[in-house]
């Protein structure tokens, strides 16, 4: 059987929605054999109360210099997007505290967007914290990841939040993409007028600890044939429950075998990411190198990408003679049944 043609092979896949900061390392190589170069890991639930700025500080920290260089073992790309997670507020102030440590945070390049943002229980406290750090976003000219939670009652809650923050201008709509968009969902959160729609996507399977519910190429393929590519942006959602590393890959080998035709696969898996992300052209395969340290610009535009091993004005971090060195531990991670992230 002859090759497939250079327009039919598989795009290369950017994984804006994966957790991996609570998964085993080996996952990026997975990742990175079934073409996924580049992802995006965003602070998520840690299932640990944080009763100050230094705590939510070192989870930063934590994303910016471990996971980088893990991803960077197997030859995978990784930029993080940070937030003060509404399920590890102790308290107000030491959440608020926590947003004080994130606005320093974000001048690093590495830093692609704020998120993800949540609201668990719709507590006063939770929305005063979403509406810092949706400011936040916006003084800094950064897109914003919100995470929908899986409830009818919550979204519809959730909604409710973002119309009344779209409508007094607290951000641009077309700043903010909605991760774990699930199919009855969408069409609601695309009339929100948001820029990007995230579907974590895997095949159907009977997994014994799956923390969210994930949607399978059939799905997609209605979801296409109603909303078109527009905005559509696939992911792992990959967390620390049960979930395949393989999950986005896989789900666009099926989406191409129904004949999904390869630039609508090459938008929905990638470029519509990479565009809404404002992805450097440097982290795309095969483009020119970036000066050491180079800085990336916050305005309308592709700018140079950062070294991943590199913060501002700081030193090469990357050991060559020992690559494990300077490497923490990685955090312990919850397996108790139940937990959202």
């Amino acid at each position: 059987m002859p090759p497939p043609a250079e327009d039919q092979a598989a795009p290369r896949l950017f994984d804006h929605h994966v957790h991996a900061d609570g998964r085993n390392a080996d996952d990026y190589e997975l990742m990175a054999l079934s073409g996924v170069d580049t992802v995006l890991v965003p602070c998520s639930a840690s299932n640990e109360l944080r009763p100050c700025g230094a705590s939510h500080d070192a989870r930063f920290e934590r994303l910016l210099a471990t996971e980088t260089r893990r991803a960077a073992h197997f030859g995978v790309r990784a930029w993080v997007a940070l937030s003060v997670h509404a399920a590890d507020m102790a308290d107000l102030p030491g959440a608020l505290a926590g947003v004080d440590r994130l606005a320093a945070r974000l001048a690093d390049p590495r830093v692609l967007a704020v998120g993800e943002l949540s609201i668990r229980r719709f507590t006063d406290d939770e929305v005063t914290l979403f509406h810092r750090q949706l400011a936040l976003a916006a003084a800094h000219d950064l897109p914003v990841m919100v995470e929908l939670p899986p409830s009818t009652g919550d979204f519809d809650r959730m909604v409710a939040v973002l119309r009344r923050a779209f409508a007094a201008g607290a951000v641009d709509p077309a700043r903010v993409a909605l991760m774990d968009v699930a199919p009855h969902m969408l069409p609601v959160a695309a009339a929100l007028g948001v820029g990007g729609l995230g579907v974590a996507v895997s095949p159907v399977g009977d997994r014994l600890f799956q923390v969210r519910s994930k949607t399978d190429h059939r799905q997609l393929l209605a979801l296409l044939a109603d909303h078109g590519p527009d905005r559509l942006m696939l992911n792992s959602g990959a967390h620390f429950g049960s979930a395949d590393p393989l999950a986005l890959a896989r789900t666009v080998l099926r989406l191409r075998l129904a004949g999904v035709a390869p630039p609508v696969l090459a938008r929905i898996a990638r470029q519509n990411a990479a565009a809404f992300f404002r992805l450097p052209p440097g982290a795309v395969p095969g483009a020119a190198p970036d000066p050491p340290g180079a800085a990336r610009p916050r305005g309308p535009g592709p700018g140079p990408a950062p070294d991943p091993f590199r913060g501002p004005d700081q030193e090469q971090r990357r050991d060559t003679s020992d690559p494990d060195r300077h490497v923490s531990d990685p955090a312990p991670v919850h397996r108790t049944a139940g937990v959202r992230t």
